[in-house]
């Protein structure tokens, strides 16, 4: 087992990710089909529930097993009135269509070369918190109030280190954190970006644009926390 991993780890020893992404990804997709047909074949064994009543009639009949009929899901309507409607309308369009998520997009703005892999995960990172925030608003009013007072806290902490010459990026859990938004995992991912587990760069590399875009989306977070409307939203559910 370990001739046989080491053999597939040393595909990869001398290439670049960034460099040389699409051969990169295309021999980890070849030693992952390499590694499903030689080794996971024979250690996993994957039954879904349509494999179980296809194939184990008789040993269910035998044990007096059944699965549970599942109901097609039913979907529940709330309607919201005027005041509400027009509060919330506003706050997704101030979180969808007006803030710029440059806290967490910050390599977009730095003067310096990167790689269009990081160009494109930092594009990613803006998107999913968009998607977060939005989830949480449509989810629980009072988990959206929670995750701005978050925001709010993030971005007062990142304009302040800012201020003091610094800008702290994390690359090393981009992934884990993709991983766990598939997973509807919010509340992690909001807790992993918030660690200061990140690189250290000098605020001066970074283009006049962020410190601009840091404030006014902090104006933004600030006004939804304002919001009366909000709190009424919160009261009333």
């Amino acid at each position: 087992m370990e001739s046989f991993f080491n053999r597939l780890e040393k595909k990869l020893k001398k290439l670049d990710r960034k460099i040389n992404y699409k051969e990169y990804i295309n021999i980890v997709k070849a030693n992952s089909r390499e590694i499903r047909s030689k080794v996971l074949k024979y250690l996993m064994v994957r039954r879904t529930r349509t494999d179980v009543e296809n194939y184990f009639k008789e040993d269910i009949k035998k044990h007096g097993l059944n699965f549970p009929e599942v109901k097609k899901p039913e979907p529940l309507f709330y309607e919201l009135n005027d005041k509400e409607d027009i509060v919330f309308n506003k706050t997704i369009d101030l979180i969808a269509n007006r803030f710029r998520y440059a806290r967490y997009t910050p390599m977009l703005y730095y003067r310096g070369k990167i790689g269009q892999l990081e160009e494109q995960s930092q594009k990613n990172m803006g998107r999913f918190m968009k998607i977060l925030l939005v989830k949480r608003l449509e989810s629980s009013f009072f988990a959206f109030r929670k995750s701005v007072d978050r925001f709010i806290h993030s971005y007062e902490m990142f304009i302040k280190e800012f201020d003091n010459g610094y800008v702290y990026v994390s690359k090393k859990y981009t992934n884990k954190i993709f991983e766990l938004l598939e997973n509807d995992d919010d509340e992690a991912v909001q807790r992993l970006i918030d660690e200061r587990k990140a690189e250290k760069y000098k605020s001066k590399n970074f283009k006049e644009e962020i410190k601009v875009d840091l404030h006014y989306d902090l104006d933004i977070l600030i006004e939804i926390n304002r919001c009366g409307g909000i709190y009424t939203m919160i009261r009333s559910f």
